[in-house]
Formats: structure tokens, C-alpha cells, sequence
């Protein structure tokens, strides 16, 4: 009973995934509309079922840059149902360039939103490892829905 939702949300189609590669850093990264169509099919539409309250700020740095971070707090169920914030982060300025990356608060917040919805389950094999390598793109047709 415990583990329901997060049965529910864990497993993650891999149409929706894709391999990211930073330097010699590789992850697996989740499509995050993908991520809102699954808390929607399990809660509902945002804001009746399910959504989330965020604060963003800007923070400068010593170097002249600064960062935008969006706190995210996601409700399920009813908005007194909360848990969070998640903190998502993202350079908003780049002194050196001169250049404002205008897309970094929605950034920050999908940010903040991916990490927070993993913590309910969404997406879990992802967080917990299990869609590394090229195994599952063999599985994308022999999907369980749970674990």
C-alpha cells in the first residue's frame, strides 16, 4: 500500500528518454511533458489534481554571473498534500559573454519539478539506474508498468 503511486509512476517508457552526454559526465534524461502526462493520467489535470507552487530568485556571483533558482513545491491529491521545495538552478547571466540566457528560469523550474516529482516515484527506474546503458531501448516493447 506504501509503494501504490510510486508502483504506478516508476517505470518509464523509453520513447520518452534520451542519452545526454557533458564532457565525461553521461545520464539518461526524461522528457518533462512526458513527466506531466503521467502525474495527470494518475491525479488529473494540473491544479485540480496535481501541481506545483514555485519561488524563483536571482542570485550573482562574485564573477559578475548570475544564477536563477526556482524552488519547486509539488502537491497530489489536495494542495494541503505538499512536499518539497526541490531546488532547480540555472546561470542566468553570463558576464564574460554579456549574454542573458532568457530560457533559464523555465529551465530552473523543470529543474526543480523533475527532481521533486522523483521523489514520489515518477520516473524511478531513471533515478534509480536502471535505464543506463542500451538495454532499454532492447525492453521498450516488453514494459511491465511496474516493478
Amino acid at each position: 500500500m506504501t509503494l501504490q503511486i510510486w508502483n504506478k509512476l516508476a517505470s518509464s517508457d523509453p520513447k520518452y528518454l534520451k542519452k545526454v552526454s557533458f564532457g565525461s559526465r553521461s545520464f539518461t534524461a526524461i522528457d518533462p511533458q512526458y513527466q506531466v502526462m503521467k502525474m495527470t493520467e494518475e491525479f488529473g489535470p494540473v491544479g485540480e489534481g496535481w501541481g506545483w507552487h514555485n519561488q524563483t530568485e536571482i542570485v550573482p556571483l562574485a564573477n559578475g554571473d548570475s544564477a536563477v533558482l526556482a524552488h519547486v513545491t509539488v502537491w497530489h491529491g489536495n494542495q494541503g498534500n505538499m512536499f518539497g521545495p526541490f531546488t532547480g538552478c540555472r546561470k542566468f547571466f553570463d558576464a564574460a559573454k554579456g549574454r542573458l540566457a532568457e530560457d533559464a528560469p523555465k529551465m530552473a523550474i523543470t529543474d526543480g519539478l523533475t527532481k521533486a516529482l522523483s521523489h514520489i516515484g515518477c520516473d524511478a527506474d531513471v533515478f534509480l539506474g536502471k535505464m543506463d546503458g542500451n538495454k532499454y531501448h532492447q525492453d521498450s516493447d516488453n514494459k511491465s508498468g511496474s516493478w
